[in-house]
This record gives C-alpha cells, structure tokens and sequence, in this order.
C-alpha cells in the first residue's frame, strides 16, 4: 500500500468514530431510515436510479468508498444484493454492526475506490457512489476503468457528488460569494471537473445516459456538522432560496448516470 493511500485509510478510520460520524449512526437517524429507505438519497437521484435499473429487487450493487452506508441500507432494504467496500476497515465495521443487527444481508469488503482489484468482473448490475467519493479520488480515469470492469453488460454506473461549479467558492451561506481558487486548478485538492468526470467516463467506456444538476435539500449542504447544532430552525428557513442565499443560485450536486453496452 502506498503512503497515500495508508494516510486516506488512517484519516477515515478516525473519522468513522467522530461526533460526526457518530450523528450519522444515531438511533433517530438510523430509525428514519429504516422506516423510509428513499431518506438516503437526494430524492431527484432517487428517480434516476429508478429510470434506468428499475426495480431494485435483486439487482447486484456495489457501493464503492460507502462512507456512512446509508446508501447500502437503502439499497439492501429495498430488494438489492449490496456489497459496500471503502478503504476504511473501521467504517465497515460500523456499517457491518448495524445492518446485522437488522438482519440486511450486506457482503463488505475493505478495497480502494480506484482499482477495486478485489471486485470481479462483469459481476454488477450497478455501481453508485456518493457524496464525497471524488474528493479522494487521484486518478478518475483509473477508476471508471474499473468501474466498467467490473459491471455486467448493460449495467449502470451512477454518480452523486458536490457540484464541481461549487469547488472554487468558500461557499458560506448567506454571505456574498469569495472565490478561494480557480475552477481549472484540480491539483492538489483533487476538486474535479465536470469535463474530467464527463471524459472519464467516456474513456471508460460508458455511454452517458443522463446527467443532472440538483438543488440542496437541506441545511447539511451549507454548514458543516459542528455549525448546524448551533443554528436554529428559523436561521435556516430560506437556506436553499437564492434570493436570501446567495450561493444557492448554483447547482449544489452533480448527478450522472452512465451505462456500460459492451
């Protein structure tokens, strides 16, 4: 394993035991989720998903860098065969301790993003990653080559993640926009492009089905977790209206759904 790729691993089997991570695993979270599995995804990638896999039941999915796995949950709940791999052996741990507690029968597997080398081939009816994935991601064409390895012919590759257009911003809500870097300087925070992940995918293989540019839904996209417990219902109520927040004028998520034909 590579220094960097060891840094990643240490960072994100610390993270898994924050007070942040741990909001994420809460009773009431959990609860809500398991009562409504669709809490776990941005309602309009939701419909996407749905569009162009159909039914999820029984369907091979492979959540790649599965962070908190809610999306696994989800996914499991309703009707997939879900594998959940993430280079953090801690967060599986987590995940593993929670899904059989609710008898999901999730397959988890410690692997890096980037070259899933302990996936086989042609095996997935989906691969989706989410939230937070592209920021670790050193090499997008390395990973969308494995990630059309290993789906199944006429599988899909599906995407959630901050909007690129976002990247160059500090972002504060309700303040006027400061720019703290240039949307085309990818290296060194690995803060990729629309044309880096379009290209990627292209290079890969995959046929672009259709992409999507979608609002927040909430007030988590604005503030992170230690800044929300401070905030109070009314300073949130116009959060996502561009009229009072300025810096929801852009697209906060970029969604994409990709489809493998050979």
């Amino acid at each position: 394993m590579e220094d960097w790729e060891l840094e990643v691993k240490n960072h994100w089997n610390q993270v898994s035991d924050s007070d942040w991570y741990k909001s994420l695993r809460t009773e009431e979270r959990l609860t809500r989720l398991r009562q409504d599995p669709a809490t776990a995804f941005h309602p309009e990638m939701l419909s996407l998903l749905k569009k162009y896999v159909g039914d999820f039941s029984g369907k091979r999915m492979l959540l790649p860098s599965s962070g908190d796995n809610h999306a696994a949950f989800a996914f499991a709940i309703m009707g997939a065969k879900v594998t959940s791999a993430d280079i953090s052996e801690r967060q599986l741990e987590n995940a593993k301790e929670i899904s059989d507690s609710w008898g999901l029968d999730i397959e988890y597997i410690c692997d890096n993003t980037m070259y899933l080398s302990k996936i086989e081939d042609a095996s997935y009816d989906l691969v989706y990653t989410s939230n937070g994935t592209l920021t670790w991601i050193g090499d997008l064409n390395e990973m969308y080559r494995n990630v059309a390895r290993v789906l199944k012919t006429g599988g899909y590759s599906a995407m959630l993640d901050i909007h690129p257009f976002n990247r160059p911003f500090i972002g504060e809500a309700w303040k006027a926009p400061t720019i703290k870097k240039s949307y085309y300087d990818v290296f060194p925070d690995l803060h990729w492009r629309v044309q880096d992940i379009v290209n990627s995918n292209i290079s890969a293989g995959l046929q672009i089905t259709e992409m999507a540019e979608l609002p927040a839904i909430d007030a988590s996209f604005w503030y992170s977790y230690d800044e929300l417990k401070t905030k109070t219902p009314a300073d949130i109520e116009n959060i996502n209206d561009w009229k009072s927040n300025v810096m929801a004028a852009l697209p906060a998520w970029l969604g994409l759904i990709a489809k493998k034909e050979n």
